[in-house]
């Protein structure tokens, strides 16, 4: 199965943004790390509830 090549969302409660430019997600103490493509780091709090490949989602439980 061919998934398609688009960029994957993350969804935090009522808000979504793009991944586009994430190249990690890594456990952090308080919640994840998503780290991107320029090596800047940013600290979301919450776990992952659900990775959706089909839909390119993943879901974040906070």
């Amino acid at each position: 199965m061919c998934l398609d090549p688009g960029c994957f969302h993350l969804v935090h409660g009522n808000e979504e943004r793009d991944l586009q430019h994430i190249t990690s997600i890594l456990p952090g103490k308080t919640g994840l790390r998503l780290i991107d493509a320029f090596g800047k780091i940013e600290e979301v709090a919450g776990a992952i509830e659900e990775i959706d490949l089909l839909n390119r989602r993943i879901v974040i439980a906070a």
